[in-house]
């Protein structure tokens, strides 16, 4: 449902700095037993990583237990209370906070935790830490609503991808990002069938290339919704393509 830095901006944003606040939201959610620690730091590590793990599953409300702590949350906030980081957390997941509650703002068909989960996987798995790098910052900076900055990461992580695509299956000597694209057409790696690259601009792929930077290399700032747009559509892409690479390599 939340992915782990979604959960950690939430622990963030309950502000737990006093032994006393730990303790009402531990008796509230009947949580006691699993904090731990002498200090406030400690103890709030034990709940976020108990959230981590078990987050997800149903508690005594029938909700799940992330869902009742966001709840806790905007019942204890003030009118002074600033969420915007743990909502670009969210958003990034495809949730987004209301008046009492979180809900979802797309579709549960598609499941973005679970496929960042699976992208990260066979990124690591097959040595693409420059790629996983722009990926991190791109998160990072959707997460403090730097909306230019997130763009421009997005677009060095799918820039990286399809480059390190080319040297993994040694599709050509294209020296250039389009030159490496013809490339992954002429090998097969890109359908032709499905439409994914024509060479000529109307492929897929070059409308999905296009689509993450419709105003160039310095586009100036961009609007939450769009750039929230570009990273899910970047996830979702990406995680299709990595899936066909790791089928394609030993």
């Amino acid at each position: 449902m939340f992915s782990r830095r979604t959960i950690l901006a939430l622990v963030e944003a309950l502000n737990l700095n006093t032994h006393d606040k730990i303790e009402r939201f531990a008796l509230e959610l009947e949580l006691e037993a699993i904090v731990s620690g002498q200090w406030t730091k400690e103890k709030q590590t034990s709940i976020s990583k108990h959230l981590i793990a078990h987050g997800n599953e149903k508690s005594q409300t029938g909700a799940p237990l992330v869902v009742d702590v966001v709840e806790y949350l905007l019942k204890e906030a003030s009118n002074n209370s600033d969420f915007s980081a743990l909502e670009n957390c969210l958003a990034s997941d495809g949730y987004e906070l209301t008046d009492k509650s979180v809900r979802q703002s797309l579709p549960q068909a598609i499941p973005l935790p679970e496929s960042e989960n699976k992208l990260l996987a066979i990124l690591k798995a097959r040595g693409l830490n420059v790629a996983i790098g722009h990926y991190e910052q791109a998160l990072a900076a959707h997460g403090r609503g730097d909306w230019a900055a997130t763009n421009a990461q997005l677009r060095s992580f799918v820039e990286e991808f399809f480059n390190q695509c080319h040297v993994l299956l040694g599709a050509g000597t294209g020296q250039s990002t389009q030159q490496r694209k013809q490339d992954l057409a002429n090998c097969g790696f890109f359908i032709s069938q499905y439409n994914e690259f024509f060479g000529n601009g109307t492929g897929f792929v070059e409308g999905f290339w296009k689509r993450l930077h419709p105003h160039g290399s310095h586009p100036g700032l961009s609007e939450s919704a769009d750039s929230t747009f570009r990273l899910h559509m970047v996830l979702l892409v990406l995680h299709h393509y990595a899936e066909r690479l790791d089928e394609k390599l030993p």
